[in-house]
């Protein structure tokens, strides 16, 4: 990675989005049709589902922060927020929607100077819940893998994951 010139508060912003977007597509690649229906724990959500979830969450606040966005977004439930669409696939592309639908919003709001963003004092509050709600999914999707024997390799995790965030070199 390294240090970017120049790069301002909001890039900085942006920038830590994208890089959580990668690090949800890059666990969202270690689910399959053959590992979708584990989970972390006994009564824990299957991994299709924290994928569905994680989407959902993204189009639901973005529908109030903004809905025209929003309206733009499928459904990765077939029934509200119970049951996962049956397309894998589907759910992968529908989070891969929704990332950058979600930074372009912030953006927006950011550059336009909006302060109030749904119910969010502040965009950058809006964004980093975000952050945080989906770091929280990761790492319950990785504890399902790894008590299934299929934990990505630490290798796999450095430059996935903690490559995303480190600059230093190991």
């Amino acid at each position: 990675m390294g240090k970017t010139p120049g790069m301002n508060v909001v890039d900085a912003l942006l920038d830590s989005w994208d890089r959580q977007c990668r690090i949800v597509e890059a666990i969202a690649s270690k689910v399959d049709e053959s590992n979708r229906h584990l989970k972390p724990s006994e009564d824990g959500w299957s991994l299709d589902f924290h994928l569905a979830h994680m989407h959902s969450v993204r189009h639901y606040f973005l529908t109030n922060v903004d809905p025209e966005r929003g309206k733009q977004l499928g459904s990765s439930f077939t029934d509200g927020w119970t049951t996962p669409i049956s397309d894998l696939a589907e759910i992968k592309s529908l989070l891969n929607q929704s990332g950058p639908a979600v930074r372009e919003s912030v953006k927006e709001a950011l550059e336009n100077g909006v302060e109030k963003f749904g119910w969010y004092d502040n965009p950058v509050l809006f964004l980093q819940h975000m952050v945080w709600h989906e770091g929280w999914h990761v790492g319950l999707i990785t504890l399902a893998l790894r008590l299934a024997g299929q934990e990505p390799a630490e290798e796999w995790a450095e430059s996935k994951v903690w490559g995303e965030w480190r600059t230093e070199e190991w």
